[in-house]
């Protein structure tokens, strides 16, 4: 007999819920070492990068206009349009569980990426405070690069960022709806602020904040593409998946431009210990957030 187009609905939603699972759990199989090989060396393959250190990286699956890491200013996300219209019909016969909690977590995210920036100001606003107020007292100059924090290029770096992650939050404000976010929110918010603030506040340049952008972002272009492409398999909601793509396109943007700024190899192998350690961190405790997220 003929199938009803509600049937056919369901099974397409049954068939994608199934297939996200399983990149879930694929992904969840490789150790953090590796998923970071993945994605600093190779990130179109399916496997660690086994390339020769002098070979050079693939570009990214989720932001193939790339030609080269940190080529260019932050995308002009802001001015990105969508058709929210298209969003509504798309999630009219309501989005499975897992594509539920992925955005809520998507949502979470957001809202610590946007308190990072706000913490590195912060710690960037209170080094060029005392640092100026020394200098005028005692003539001494520590050598504090944001006592001119505005010639500072970090210091447009975070603004440059902020703007365009704070964007990213008004879209998960139109997906999630208040009573489907986390519960956690404020703590998402202490998190991503400690996160900026610390590298900044106690390293002398700005290296290591660039470093912990790189690090997270390597994350989050691997949480993104684990629900961006089983959506783009089946095909069910293109414009929602348009959304997520574009986002995760700029949050590759973000990392490839702090890792141009830190100076470091590409390569995750060829990268300092501490900086190898600093990244698996940074990638535990992401993947501890997107799990608690997903369920509070």
């Amino acid at each position: 007999g003929s199938r009803s187009p509600l049937g056919e609905t369901r099974r397409e939603m049954l068939g994608l819920r199934y297939t996200s699972v399983w990149v879930g759990r694929r992904a969840s199989t490789l150790t953090v070492r590796s998923r970071m090989r993945l994605m600093c060396n190779d990130p179109s393959s399916s496997s660690p990068s086994t390339s020769s250190p002098s070979s050079k990286p693939s570009r990214s699956p989720c932001y193939p206009s790339v030609s080269a890491r940190g080529e260019g200013k932050a995308t002009a996300s802001c001015h990105t349009q969508f058709d929210w219209e298209k969003i509504r019909k798309e999630s009219k016969n309501e989005w499975p569980t897992w594509l539920v909690q992925e955005l809520r977590s998507d949502h979470a995210g957001e809202t610590g990426a946007v308190w990072i920036y706000r913490g590195a100001k912060s710690a960037m606003d209170l080094r060029s405070f005392f640092s100026t107020y020394l200098h005028k007292f005692t003539g001494f100059d520590g050598g504090c690069p944001y006592r001119q924090k505005d010639k500072e290029a970090a210091y447009r770096f975070v603004q440059e960022h902020h703007k365009t992650e704070s964007f990213h939050l008004e879209l998960m404000e139109k997906l999630v709806p208040i009573g489907e976010r986390s519960k956690l929110i404020p703590l998402w918010k202490i998190s991503g602020f400690t996160l900026g603030l610390i590298p900044t506040l106690f390293w002398r340049t700005p290296t290591w904040l660039y470093v912990t952008i790189e690090a997270v972002e390597t994350f989050v272009e691997i949480h993104y593409m684990n629900h961006i492409e089983p959506l783009e398999k089946h095909g069910n909601v293109p414009e929602l998946t348009r959304l997520l793509r574009t986002c995760c396109e700029e949050e590759v943007h973000h990392r490839d431009d702090a890792a141009s700024r830190a100076g470091m190899p590409v390569n995750y192998d060829e990268k300092p210990f501490l900086v190898r350690v600093w990244f698996t961190i940074v990638s535990r405790g992401s993947e501890a957030a997107v799990a608690l997220a997903k369920r509070v």
